[in-house]
């Protein structure tokens, strides 16, 4: 998985012979509905399913399709969007953790800059559907969900009330969804807000210019919105 995507993995697979992965796991943790498949031999005794090697495929495939199933059965009895806000899913590491404190000085002012006073999304598309969609299945958590068709139509609300996320769809027309997050980011300078960009799968995602603007990662626009939900919640000051 791209490290921008936002979306959260179904399952985690990890080689039991690396302690490293074993230790990337135990930040991940891994439940019933986002289980892990250990494949080798730990050194220490794991609560998770393990298949040895030489892998055997269809012994793999069989342990894979049983966390599978048992996620499947979890997502059934509970809305998982629900889970993830009122328990927080695990946040992914975008980078290693270092040993040393080497952090830019700038960074710590980037840290400072306050929370929005409440939670409020702005999507930035070609029509109000997925607005539409989202509002629904977010209503029960009172966020409101705004809607605008351009970058200047975006600009006249968020001039008026205070965002915590921002969606750009950034296959509309006549803007640069770079630009556009750089010039958001700057209004908020002195508060944290969230740029995501909703993708089609065909979309090129450009890393570099994304890290410039400070775009906090993509989501597709062909996931459900439960998994749209499980994704911002780490946005949210639910999760805070």
């Amino acid at each position: 998985m791209c490290a921008e995507s936002l979306q959260e993995p179904d399952l985690y697979l990890v080689n039991a012979d690396d302690l490293k992965a074993l230790a990337t796991l135990a930040d991940m943790e891994p439940n019933n509905l986002r289980p892990a498949l250990l494949v080798g031999k730990p050194d220490l005794e794991l609560p998770y399913t393990t298949v040895g090697r030489p892998i055997r495929w269809l012994k793999l495939f069989d342990a894979l399709d049983s966390l599978i199933d048992r996620r499947l059965i979890m997502l059934a009895k509970q809305n998982p969007a629900d889970v993830a806000l009122a328990n927080g899913a695990p946040e992914r590491r975008r980078r290693e953790r270092l040993d040393l404190d080497l952090t830019d000085p700038v960074e710590y002012e980037r840290m400072r800059v306050q929370s929005p006073q409440m939670d409020r999304i702005l999507v930035i598309d070609k029509q109000s559907t997925f607005r539409d969609d989202l509002a629904m299945a977010i209503a029960h958590h009172v966020v409101p969900v705004e809607w605008a068709g351009s970058g200047d139509a975006a600009a006249e609300v968020y001039a008026k009330q205070a965002i915590s996320i921002v969606l750009i769809n950034p296959q509309l027309p006549n803007i640069d969804p770079y630009e556009l997050c750089a010039t958001i980011k700057r209004y908020y300078k002195n508060t944290r807000i969230a740029v995501v960009l909703l993708v089609e799968k065909d979309f090129v995602y450009d890393h570099v210019r994304a890290r410039q603007v400070g775009c906090d990662g993509f989501l597709g626009l062909y996931l459900e919105q439960s998994q749209i939900v499980v994704a911002l919640s780490k946005f949210l000051s639910l999760r805070r």
